[in-house]
Formats: C-alpha cells, sequence, structure tokens
C-alpha cells in the first residue's frame, strides 16, 4: 500500500475482484481510482472503496446489468433496496418461465412417437362480442382475464337478454391473443363474450362483430390449462393448420371457454385452443 492507497492488484484481492473487472468498472463509470499517476498511469484505491467494489461484485455475480447498478449506487440505501428488489421480481418472473418452457420441452420430447392430438374443425357462426382489450405481459395475464371477465359479465347483467350468465358451449368466452406474451415481450389480449341483441359500449366494453369462419381446435381440461401444458394445444393446432391451410388474416388465436374454469374438475374439458383458419382451397 502506497499511504493511505492501494495498488490495483492489492485492492482486487481485498475486493474478491479481478484486475480487469476493476478496469471494466472504472471505463462504465462504476469504480474509478481514488487517485491515477499522470505519469506512469498506476491506479490506487482507498479503503474507504472497499464497499462499493464489493457490492459491485456481488451484484454482478448475480448478472444485476451494469445499468442497474449503476441506478443502485447513485440511489440513496433505502431507494438502492427497492431498485434491487424490483430486479429481483423481474428476474424471478423470467426464471419462472424458463423453467416452465423447460418442463413442456422435456414433456415435449418424452411425447415424440406418441400419438398426436386430436384436432377438430368447426364453422363458427357470425357473432357479437363484448370485448375489452389491453396491451400487456404475461404477469399481468392472469389478472387482467379475471378482472376482464368480471366486468363482462356485470355489464351483461345489467342488461338482461343479452345473453346467459353462466359460461356454456351455446354461450363461450373467449381470451384473445394477438401476439405471444411473454415476461419479456407484451402483446394485445383480449376477453370477450359472446351476446345477442342490441346493446351500448360502457367504459372499456367494447362491440364487434366476428364474420362466420372456420376454426381447427383441440379440446383442453382444466389441467390443461396450466402453463406450459397449455403450449402443447398451441403448438398442435398451429402445425394443423400450416399443413391443411393457412391461418386467417384477420382472426387471432384463441382461447374458447365453455364452462366455468373454477368449479370445474381438472379432467373436465373446459376450453378449447382455436385457431381460425383459411382451409387450403380458400387458402390459394
Amino acid at each position: 500500500m502506497n499511504g493511505n492507497l492501494y495498488g490495483i492488484g492489492e485492492f482486487a484481492e481485498l475486493t474478491r475482484l479481478s484486475i480487469k473487472a476493476l478496469r471494466h468498472y472504472d471505463e462504465h463509470g462504476l469504480l474509478a481510482p481514488a487517485h491515477v499517476d499522470p505519469v506512469t498511469s498506476y491506479r490506487r484505491y482507498s479503503p474507504d472503496q472497499i464497499a462499493r467494489a464489493t457490492l459491485i461484485g456481488d451484484l454482478r455475480r448475480m448478472n444485476v446489468p451494469l445499468a442497474v447498478v449503476a441506478e443502485i449506487l447513485r440511489a440513496a440505501p433505502e431507494d438502492a433496496l427497492a431498485i434491487y428488489q424490483e430486479w429481483w421480481v423481474r428476474e424471478e418472473r423470467h426464471h419462472s418461465g424458463r423453467r416452465g418452457i423447460g418442463r413442456y420441452v422435456t414433456a415435449r420430447l418424452r411425447r415424440e412417437g406418441q400419438p398426436p392430438m386430436e384436432i377438430t374443425t368447426r364453422t363458427v357462426p357470425r357473432r357479437k362480442l363484448a370485448v375489452i382489450g389491453r396491451e400487456l405481459f404475461q404477469p399481468e395475464l392472469e389478472q387482467f382475464i379475471m378482472s376482464g371477465f368480471h366486468s363482462l359479465f356485470g355489464w351483461a347483467e345489467r342488461h338482461p337478454g343479452l345473453r346467459d350468465v353462466t359460461t356454456t358451449a351455446e354461450w363461450p368466452t373467449y381470451v384473445v391473443f394477438y401476439g405471444p406474451v411473454t415476461p419479456d415481450q407484451s402483446a394485445y389480449v383480449e376477453v370477450c363474450i359472446v351476446i345477442d341483441g342490441p346493446a351500448e359500449p360502457e367504459g372499456a366494453i367494447v362491440l364487434k362483430v366476428e364474420e362466420e369462419h372456420e376454426e381447427a381446435y383441440t379440446d383442453v381440461t382444466r389441467a390443461g390449462l396450466e402453463f406450459p401444458d397449455i403450449l402443447a394445444a398451441y403448438d398442435a393446432v398451429a402445425m394443423w393448420v400450416t399443413q391443411h391451410g393457412a391461418p386467417h388474416p384477420d382472426m387471432p388465436s384463441r382461447e374458447v371457454y365453455v364452462a366455468d374454469v373454477i368449479q370445474a374438475g381438472m379432467d373436465e374439458i373446459v376450453a378449447s385452443v382455436a385457431f381460425p383458419y383459411l382451409p387450403r382451397a380458400a387458402a390459394e
């Protein structure tokens, strides 16, 4: 040590960081040396920089991005903790999604050679829908679906005669996905109920009409709705559509519910994963 300062090698040993890492953190404005010799360019660090250096090292060992590390270092202690916890929650969601996908890939590989899912087609009549839509990420999805259906059924109850107040095959409900919804990627999602009769929009509820179309689908039990199991249904129907036609350009994939999921048994069919599609003759 020179006076009250440590050379970069000594400081690296004290903080469990490499010399390369210390230079890297300096370049990114996270940990500048206390003194740089103007002639030799030797870097020297003070004892009161040890705590900052070890904190940076620990955060980086957890793969906290440099930008988040910088934000934590700039913040007051109570704010720094909140910033770190917010990052950690995002990471937990991300890893939870990866673990789910990992289980699905494992199950998919085990199913190779087994009979494929049964895919059926149906003609869906022209239907009038009441809809609530929002752009969202996967962690928001379940709450949005539940609150959306609660609002839609409350609206329907205030307007008797529009539909049954339960979900059945005759009076289905939809969740329509306009793109993949993941922890890192948002997409527009709609919750919809089928209605019949004159009605007026209210608040976030809008009305629209879907024209008659062909639909390929596979039935799903309550257990099969769980992520990542439901991915197998989406993959199977999507593959069937590519082999027999083309996805409908104006109607995204959806989950069509035909029973009350909360009240159903785990082995009871409660929904179908459906893809509106153009049969091959119509698609060509």
